[in-house]
């Protein structure tokens, strides 16, 4: 029994040394490694839209092994919506894109860290590489919160089709409103002669109201107050009436821009340019790509005429870090990288990068068409919403429906309708003031 019991003890050692010997070692290379930063970044884009996001993301991660990136993307008006809740609950990404009316909401919720000191910091970051104004929307009461992605101004897109087969001559650089009216009446043609016009001389955007700004900035008008407290005395201003009027008579008195197809629709949902049915039309760079592959268009673009000055406006959205961030400095890393040369090297094969040097080097500046756009950044003016948190709330819907009332009745007296506009925006505005 003795010798019986030795021989198992000895079964045992050996299977425990065999075992032993067989259990995996951790790797030499993860001892003393400490855990990657793991990252979070909201983007409201969607589709072939977050290939450029998923580019610049491997690119940083290449350069930084201490840090992993995860790209949260949720597309179309619940975008807000879920970053307000998770900000409410303190789990928002640590990296969150803004669009640029929106910077004042989730600035003043505190929602966002301010720039300035990482920029002078450890990493610091040379923002006069940018092109001019593309920085501006990012700022509210005198911080800067957000670095740019992607922008547009405004242009005139003209198809050189109609031009050419009525003999009309292209815009040119610098051309005025007075310009803009002749050539559009030039341009409006009933070409079968049964008394309904078939070319347009230039599709506009109707209700659309930011798109609106731009007629006011170049009448020389503001729609509110610098101090972000008054509506009365700008929206009902002799610029803006102008403003107001002449763009009605486009439609109403000249007759030169095919009726809003619907009001519910942006920009009044029309599609007469596209169709080769409309020689102009103004809007941002956005439709660009597909319009160069449109065969109803010879495309050709100009920036936007000057009334009594010459303006445009932005449309932008950046990247901000979450105040809520437990890796702010991180964060800061990839946001730099992100908005920064790096970030627009991948950029430029989607849209005009912000870095000046970037657009210059991949030949945008000269394009005949990206060129007509950042050339036009030298003429921006302040949009409203940089002057007040609730311009969506008050002066939006007040300016919305002044604009469908003086498009649908010719008749319309311009004047007491922008009056009885900025009279009701005040009064939401003063409601949100607690005045």
């Amino acid at each position: 029994m003795k010798r019986l019991t030795l021989v198992i003890g000895v079964l045992i050692l050996i299977i425990a040394f065999l075992f032993g010997c067989a259990r995996p070692e951790r790797p030499a290379a993860d001892v003393g490694v400490p855990p990657k930063i793991i990252l979070r970044v909201g983007t409201g884009d969607s589709g072939e839209g977050l290939n450029p996001h998923q580019e610049i993301i491997a690119r940083f991660e290449n350069e930084n092994a201490d840090i992993l990136v995860q790209l949260e993307a949720v597309a179309g008006r619940d975008y807000y919506t879920r970053l307000l809740t998770q900000i409410a609950a303190k789990d928002a990404p640590d990296i969150m894109q803004i669009g640029d009316d929106a910077v004042p909401m989730f600035a003043s919720k505190g929602a966002l860290l301010p720039l300035e000191d990482y920029i002078k910091g450890t990493y610091p970051l040379d923002t006069q590489m940018y092109l001019p104004g593309v920085l501006d929307p990012g700022r509210w009461e005198g911080k800067l919160w957000l670095l740019p992605k992607d922008f547009t101004p405004l242009g005139v897109y003209y198809n050189k089709k109609i031009f050419d087969q009525f003999g009309v001559a292209y815009p040119q650089d610098g051309w005025t409103w007075t310009d803009l009216l002749q050539t559009a009446q030039a341009l409006t043609r009933d070409v079968d002669g049964d008394g309904k016009t078939d070319i347009w001389g230039i599709q506009l955007t109707a209700n659309w109201t930011t798109g609106f700004e731009y007629w006011v900035a170049a009448a020389g008008g503001r729609l509110i107050s610098e101090d972000g407290k008054r509506f009365v005395g700008y929206m009902d201003s002799p610029e803006t009436i102008a403003a107001v009027q002449f763009f009605a008579d486009l439609y109403n008195k000249y007759k030169v821009a095919p009726p809003p197809a619907d009001f519910n629709l942006w920009a009044g949902g029309n599609t007469e340019f596209e169709n080769g049915k409309a020689a102009m039309r103004i809007f941002g760079r956005w439709p660009q790509a597909r319009y160069r592959e449109n065969p109803n268009l010879d495309l050709g673009l100009v920036g936007v005429p000057a009334g009594k000055v010459r303006a445009n406006i932005l449309f932008w959205s950046g990247f901000g870090i979450f105040s809520g961030s437990k890796h702010p400095e991180a964060a800061w890393r990839f946001l730099r990288f992100y908005a920064g040369k790096e970030g627009s090297e991948v950029w430029k094969d989607w849209a005009i990068p912000p870095v000046a040097s970037v657009a210059e080097a991949a030949g945008l500046t000269t394009d005949s068409l990206e060129g007509v756009w950042i050339r036009e950044l030298n003429f921006l003016a302040p949009r409203a919403y940089v002057f007040t948190p609730y311009w969506n709330e008050t002066a939006d819907p007040a300016l919305r429906k002044a604009l469908e009332t003086v498009l649908t009745d010719p008749q319309a007296d311009v004047a007491a309708v922008m009056k009885r506009a900025a009279q009701e925006a005040q009064a939401a505005l003063d409601e949100k003031l607690g005045q």
